[in-house]
């Protein structure tokens, strides 16, 4: 009985010494079936040039000042901050969900881009930006866009270049935070 007894004792000690502690276990959340650290990403081609964001632990920025977001302020803006540039897409709704999203040219000026100094529009009826969302888990969203733009002149007057001359092709983004 006294053999019986130490080696369960014995037993429960070791088993307590190979568990993983509750820190370790927070920090490790991504192989216990949580999240961990979550990278955003966002890419698309401006008249064939690529333009490319990565933001590692994109969960982590602040709601107000972010790289790469999407804001729920009556619609959802998705907004990003590149070395080309900015970038802003608003989904006319106020329940943002899995599906396709357009904005169409002819509604007046539309900010869309920044693409090294020059700012590009949903301006004519020719103009347009359509965006899938194909995922939205866990506060993030994921999937595709592609668009016809028009640039606005340098002129200071307000005036716009010529119509749907500037195309958005290969658009992506994956693992962008909505922070509400």
């Amino acid at each position: 009985m006294k053999l019986f007894l130490i080696t369960a004792v014995i037993s429960i000690l070791l088993s307590a010494c190979l568990k993983q502690s509750i820190p370790d276990a927070m920090l490790n959340a991504e192989d216990y079936g949580g999240q961990a650290d979550v990278t955003a990403t966002l890419s698309y081609k401006v008249n064939g040039n690529p333009v490319n964001l990565t933001v590692p632990d994109a969960e982590s920025q602040n709601p107000s000042s972010y790289t790469l977001g999407c804001t729920k302020s009556g619609d959802y803006d998705l907004d990003a901050i590149t070395s080309s540039g900015e970038f802003t897409f608003v989904f006319l709704t106020d329940s943002l969900t899995i599906g396709h999203y357009v904005f169409p040219g002819g509604y007046g000026p539309q900010f869309i881009t920044t693409y090294n100094g020059q700012d590009e529009y949903t301006y004519y009826p020719t103009d347009s930006m359509s965006f899938n969302v194909t995922s939205y888990k866990n506060g993030l969203i994921s999937g595709n866009f592609s668009g016809q733009l028009t640039p606005m002149l340098s002129t200071g007057n307000n005036d716009f270049g010529a119509p749907s001359s500037v195309l958005i092709t290969n658009g992506s983004f994956k693992n962008v935070p909505v922070f509400y």
